[in-house]
Order: structure tokens, then sequence, then C-alpha cells
């Protein structure tokens, strides 16, 4: 069975923290990507959230051009501090350049999520339909759900969230259809068919966090699952793809 994957959680460029022999450039994504059967990423850059958010953000864009597999994703800041352009502007300049999803790194970056510090952002993040992307170790869970249940429409997408999040996911997701979580940490047996079984496996994304992680552990848990071929491809590519659709490049 040929699955197609589409990654929500990569990075490029030199983190800070990164291994001594870790790839970081575009070639060397596009080459494990072809090697692992991946057909279209997510892709942050590593300056966005380790320097400045315009910096990368920009440097994203030049590093992505003219490269239909590669979505960019741009880090996001309050528009108050007048490090990015007031909210509505700044995502006009978002769909300007083909850019699929925002995300956020509230604690690296000394911000707050609440309505008062970016609910202008969210706001327009939301009348586009723009997924946000949060970093586990970057928020809450109550405030993942104040998020989700103040932007109804806007899907807020958790990455790195391990098996172990699964009794504060499972209430949530009764309620919250905007709330999607990543696979790179969900590494678990039967995962996938036990949540098929609770009716979420719609909100799972593919995603490999690469390179922090090989994309070979998540390729194999929706490969392997024990679920139909038709539920495989939701998490494998269908979803995320949806969700990427949807943005309102123009109203």
């Amino acid at each position: 069975m040929d699955l197609t994957f589409v990654d929500c959680n990569c990075i490029i460029g030199r983190r800070a923290d990164r291994r001594p022999t870790e790839p970081w450039s575009v070639e060397q994504l596009l080459g494990d990507m072809s090697y692992y059967g991946i057909r279209e990423a997510l892709v942050t850059h590593a300056q966005s959230r380790d320097y400045d958010p315009r910096t990368g953000n920009m440097e994203l864009i030049r590093q992505l051009a003219n490269n239909p597999m590669l979505h960019p994703c741009w880090a996001v800041l309050p528009p108050a501090s007048q490090e990015i352009p007031p909210a509505k502007e700044f995502v006009d300049e978002m769909m300007a350049n083909g850019v699929a999803s925002a995300v956020a790194y509230p604690h690296t970056h000394n911000f707050s999520l609440s309505h008062w510090s970016v609910g202008s952002l969210l706001t327009s993040l939301q009348h586009r339909r723009i997924p946000l992307m949060l970093p586990f170790n970057q928020t809450t869970w109550d405030e993942v759900e104040r998020i989700c249940r103040t932007f109804p429409e806007l899907p807020c997408i958790i990455t790195d969230v391990n098996y172990r999040q699964l009794r504060f996911l499972l209430p949530l997701w009764e309620t919250l259809t905007n709330l999607f979580v990543d696979l790179s940490w969900f590494s678990v047996h039967d995962g996938l068919a036990f949540l098929a079984e609770q009716g979420h496996l719609g909100q799972l994304l593919f995603g490999t966090h690469y390179p922090v992680y090989q994309p070979s552990a998540a390729v194999t848990m929706v490969t392997y699952a024990n679920i139909p071929s038709a539920q495989k491809k939701q998490v494998a590519g269908a979803t995320l793809s949806e969700l990427i659709r949807n943005i309102r490049r123009t109203l």
C-alpha cells in the first residue's frame, strides 16, 4: 500500500542545540524526504526559534523559494512589541509569501498567549484558517483549551506530545474539534488503533520533528498500524493536506 506522507513538523537551519553531524540544509531535508517517502512538509527555520523570528521567517522564504514540496511555517510574536507588523498586515504578508502555518514559542521568546497579548494575531490567523503550531514544551493544556475554545475555527496543532498526555487529550477531544497533535513523539504500541476506536484519528497528524528525530519512527508507526488503509492515509497526510487547502488565501 502506498501512503502519501505530509510532515507537519520539520526544521531547517543550524539549531542552537544541534548535534555535530545533524542535517540542517534544504537539500538534506529533501533527500531524507525522498528516502522515507514523504511528499510534502511544513518547515520552520531554526533562526526563527533561536535568534529572531523576523530574520528566520525571511530566510525561510529565501531558502524555500520555488519548491512546492516545502511549505513555510512562520514564527509569531505579539504585534504590540513592534517586532512584526500589526496582526492583519502580518497575516496578509504570510499569505503573499505562501506561508501555510504559524508557530509560537512563547516560553523561548518570553511572551504570553493570553488574549491581551496575541488576541488580535490569533483572530487574524483564524480569519484565514491558518493553523497555529505550539510545541508542547511551550504551553499548558489549560492554555491550549482556552485558545481552542476562544478561537474555534483556528486549527491548533500541538507538537512533540507523548502518549502520557492522553489523559489530558481524551477529555479535550470530546469537545474541541480544532485541536490536533503530531506523531513525532507519540510512540505507543497500537496507539493509533486505540485512538481510531475512540473516534479521534482525524485529529492526529503525521509529523517527524526532523532533524531532531529521524522520520523512520513516525513512518513505521503509521505504515504498520492495526487500522484500515483509509485511516492510515488520513493520518499520513490527508488531514493535514485538507487543513492547508482550507487556508483562505482570497476573501
